[in-house]
């Protein structure tokens, strides 16, 4: 959406006050919601009000990242491909935002709740291809884009700090949603990489299961192996004591008043160094929505029976890793009688380039932006994303993909649906193992 070219202006009375969007008559945007405030290294407090009118005409805050101090350093690639835009980048550590996006009449819509990926250590609420998504809500859907801390400033002494934001923003939504035209009923969740770890983290945590009717992962969705297994605070606390002491600080309060530059330096150089090859990236056991091991809480059933669309690309990142996630949740659920997890196997070569679909291609393919991107598409690819999001659509709206031919995947059943561009069908264990040990071995991806 280019908002330059949208000057309607839609006032809605939400719980918290009134809030000012943009409308152009048939959708309405509301960008930069603070749902919730921050103080570092403890958990957010929800916002219950502000004063006044709120102004969701502008862009949004985005949690302290590389952007914010090393801008210069950027993956040149996903730059290129997601960033190449100039759009206006705002940082802070003291609250966190999301983006709504609805149709400008209904109610009781579904909800559609995106966890952006970024390996946890950056990404953005905006980011292209997925900031101020329309498509699904052209499709009667209300979409929002939630965003939350990041790198140290959330996984610091495993505490998880960006799920606990994560949380926080699904009780706003589920509190607020209505003066939106929502149903806090039928809301779904869908995240990409650290988001879709994200996602099958916040599906573990059972307090949840009042709220969340539905589940997406896309490129990081599953049961996490146990060679990946995150730390718990006490194995991951040798890590934290050294950032405290590269930082020439030891107190927790120090850590929470040092300059935020200083703490991530000291993390970010860590982070690659010898201390980076242990799994403290990543979200932590914390004893409470990682209550335990993941794979452990799998076993025991710990997960919402929810439906679930889970997928990966061929050319994805740690491919076979997250091919034995998708595998290892869709079995495991299926054995135990849940509900059904439809499986999608990405297998289109984007246009402009020698990659073929690696890790996040799909992204342009499910959020309908392909506009604003470099790449030459062609009519095959549109024709798939209007496929691919009408799937989508559809899961969030009955649960299921729509397609009688999209079967959920069982313990011996594939299940997973090949997008190529060209043809469509079931693809079989075999075909989806082979390209991947393809892509990991002999042409990997850009990452």
């Amino acid at each position: 959406m280019d908002r330059t070219k949208v000057t309607q202006h839609i006032t809605l009375q939400t719980q918290c006050g009134p809030i000012e969007g943009l409308t152009d008559g048939t959708l309405s945007y509301f960008t930069g919601i603070p749902y919730a405030s921050t103080r570092r290294m403890e958990k957010p407090v929800m916002t219950t009000s502000w004063e006044g009118t709120l102004d969701a005409t502008r862009v949004g805050a985005d949690a302290l990242q590389l952007m914010t101090f090393r801008e210069e350093e950027a993956e040149e690639f996903y730059k290129k491909e997601f960033r190449s835009y100039g759009k206006e980048v705002r940082f802070t550590e003291d609250y966190v935002t999301l983006d709504i996006v609805k149709p400008q009449q209904g109610e009781k819509l579904p909800v559609l709740v995106f966890i952006h990926g970024g390996g946890y250590e950056t990404g953005t609420v905006e980011e292209l291809p997925y900031g101020c998504c329309e498509v699904y809500a052209k499709r009667g859907i209300i979409y929002v884009s939630v965003g939350y801390r990041l790198n140290v400033f959330s996984l610091y002494n495993s505490e998880n700090f960006g799920l606990f934001d994560q949380v926080c923003a699904i009780h706003w939504i589920y509190e607020n949603i209505q003066a939106f035209g929502g149903d806090p009923e039928r809301i779904t969740l869908m995240g990409q990489s650290a988001g879709a770890m994200s996602v099958s983290c916040l599906c573990m945590y059972p307090d949840l299961a009042p709220y969340v009717k539905g589940a997406i992962m896309m490129s990081g969705g599953g049961a996490i192996p146990h060679i990946a297994r995150p730390y718990t605070k006490e194995e991951a606390a040798f890590f934290w004591d050294k950032i405290k002491e590269d930082c020439g600080i030891s107190t927790e309060e120090e850590v929470k008043t040092i300059d935020a530059r200083v703490l991530w330096e000291n993390w970010y150089r860590e982070s690659r160094g010898e201390l980076g090859k242990l799994n403290v990236k990543q979200a932590g056991i914390d004893g409470t929505i990682v209550a335990k091991e993941p794979s452990k809480m799998l076993e025991e059933g710990r997960v919402l029976d929810i439906p679930y669309m889970i997928g990966i690309c061929s050319q994805d990142f740690m491919p076979l890793v997250l091919y034995y996630m998708l595998r290892k949740w869709s079995k495991t659920l299926y054995r135990k009688g849940r509900k059904p997890v439809y499986g999608y196997f990405f297998d289109r070569k984007l246009p402009g380039d020698q990659y073929t679909a690696w890790h996040a291609a799909d992204l342009w393919y499910m959020f309908g932006h392909m506009e604003e991107c470099w790449r030459p598409f062609e009519d095959t690819d549109y024709a798939l994303a209007e496929e691919m999001q009408d799937a989508v659509a559809s899961f969030v709206k009955n649960g299921t993909p729509g397609d009688p031919a999209w079967y959920p995947m069982t313990d011996r059943r594939h299940g997973m649906r090949l997008y190529d561009g060209m043809s469509k069908g079931m693809a079989k264990a075999g075909f989806c193992f082979r390209k991947l040990a393809h892509t990991m071995f002999k042409e990997p991806g850009p990452m």
